[in-house]
């Protein structure tokens, strides 16, 4: 049976990814599933730049969300000008608030086949496939065949990366990105080539989602602990080719070479603010509570006399900074509990009953198995080099933005180390086996 799988790998990988998505698509009628999260905006971005509008919020929009804001002062101020998106983002004009990479590549898929929800799942099942082809690989060379194909197989039709991958979304090409810098950068170490090709990975994932900016560093580190300085300059310039068109564009249409998405201040606002976490459930206990300083900052600053999005970004995150810097112990327990809302099974932004039984039953094995493994293997650089990309994320969204969700694209980490432990003690019984007999 193992025989005829790993002769035919290829197929059976392909089926692993398509068969479940296939089946979640018709079972959601080829609608989107619920909640809406921000796939709207995508949506609507890459509909824009199809239609030669560019990267920039409609009007109509503006005056959807001025519509829909809710009933507190805070979301008011945040909502209440319909000539403003995120309230400060003007409507109509060039916008660097997000990352161009998923709308551009969607608006490609709405020109080859239509603006339909069957062009978002055409798109990311690419991109798992992608994905399900650069894990298989990256086990394969360094571990084995069979681990490989085990890996692949678990990975593909593991429940959260398929119901994702009906989201018109970042999360699926994310999630399917990661495998693939990971086996670049991992054979970077065999061959310089390799290097370049992973810098351009990982600025094409940035431009998909800013956070993979801090894999740079970890990147260039493994390179040059193996002693490859040319090949981590060679991954540094693939990195830096693959953003200068975003960082020209913002030069010439926003007068900034602007590298990260402006609305990263906003986010930063929010996710440190008590009253808008109040909203997501997060209570804090009256000795946080009690000791809040410079409540001032907690308003929306006035926007008066701002016209331009770098500016009203740059008021947003310098007020962010300030409130954190005074609060440390807020800040410290809110990334404490973004900790647990990350490592949890059942934590923050997935918390349907399916998907916490999911947690229990499937994502806490892998951690359990996959923490022993690596802890096992401390001394093998490739999996210390793969454990750090999942305590990069980690620690990243402890101080930003904790649960589930975030967790996803490094879970793969866990999936690969709970294998290896499997195929290590499955060797450990036949080879005891061997001895008795």
């Amino acid at each position: 049976m193992l025989n005829c799988l790993l002769k035919h790998k290829s197929i059976v990988v392909v089926l692993a990814v398509l068969l479940p998505r296939i089946a979640w698509f018709i079972y959601l009628g080829g609608y989107f599933p619920e909640p809406e999260r921000d796939q709207g905006i995508y949506l609507r971005l890459a509909g824009r730049i199809a239609s030669g509008e560019g990267m920039s919020f409609s009007e109509d929009l503006g005056w959807l969300k001025n519509f829909r804001t809710g009933e507190t002062s805070l979301e008011t101020a945040w909502s209440g000008d319909p000539g403003y998106v995120f309230g400060m983002v003007p409507v109509e004009t060039p916008t660097a608030s997000l990352e161009p990479g998923y709308p551009v590549i969607l608006a490609m898929m709405f020109i080859a086949a239509g603006p339909a929800t069957g062009a978002v799942f055409l798109l990311n099942c690419i991109f798992v496939l992608l994905g399900a082809w650069a894990l298989w690989r990256m086990v394969e060379e360094n571990w084995g065949k069979k681990q490989a194909l085990f890996a692949a197989l678990i990975w593909s039709v593991y429940p959260y990366y398929v119901y994702y991958s009906a989201y018109a979304m970042t999360d699926s090409i994310h999630i399917s990105m990661l495998p693939l810098i990971m086996w670049l950068t991992m054979r970077s170490v065999k061959t310089m080539k390799s290097g370049f090709p992973a810098g351009v990975a990982s600025g094409f994932l940035f431009l998909i989602r800013s956070t993979a900016v801090l894999l740079i560093p970890l990147q260039m580190i493994y390179l040059l602990l193996k002693k490859k300085w040319k090949t981590s300059l060679f991954l540094l310039a693939g990195f830096i080719v693959c953003c200068v068109p975003w960082v020209v564009r913002n030069q010439i249409e926003l007068g900034s070479p602007v590298l990260l998405p402006t609305k990263g201040s906003l986010n930063l606002w929010m996710r440190n603010n008590p009253e808008i976490i109040a909203m997501e459930g997060i209570v804090l206990p009256d000795w946080v509570e009690n000791g809040i300083n410079r409540r001032d900052l907690l308003s929306y600053p006035s926007m008066e006399g701002l016209s331009s999005e770098l500016e009203r970004s740059s008021i947003l995150s310098e007020r962010a900074n300030q409130f954190i810097f005074a609060n440390p112990v807020l800040f410290l327990y809110l990334s404490v509990i973004r900790f647990s809302l990350f490592i949890s099974p059942a934590g923050g932004t997935l918390d349907n009953p399916i998907f916490i039984l999911v947690g229990f039953l499937l994502y806490l094995p892998l951690l359990v198995l996959g923490a022993i493994e690596i802890i096992h293997r401390l001394r093998d650089s490739r999996i210390i080099f793969l454990g750090s990309f999942f305590l990069v994320y980690l620690l990243m969204h402890s101080l930003a933005h904790g649960g589930v969700r975030y967790r996803l694209p490094v879970e793969t980490v866990l999936i690969i180390a709970s294998v290896l432990f499997i195929s290590r003690k499955l060797k450990w019984v036949e080879e005891n086996n061997a001895c008795i007999q």
